[in-house]
């Protein structure tokens, strides 16, 4: 599966399937009930953009149905 990722670098959007999931905390809920995933995901191959390998907070990844800005 290919999630969607921004690269911080060049500010670009790009899709890949070589990332992994780390630190998974499992589901967290804050005050307000809102639910999210407590993990990181880190790429496991270089950007395509940049060359450099990120690490993006699983509530800072791109929805596939929304926006790609």
């Amino acid at each position: 599966m290919k999630f969607i990722f921004s690269c911080p670098v060049k500010g670009q959007i790009f899709e890949t399937d070589k990332f992994s999931i780390i630190e998974n905390n499992g589901i967290i809920t804050d005050n307000q009930g809102t639910r999210q995933l407590d993990a990181k995901i880190r790429l496991t191959s270089p950007c395509i953009l940049c060359g450099e390998y990120h690490i993006y907070k699983a509530c800072e990844m791109l929805c596939p149905f929304g926006d790609k800005k």
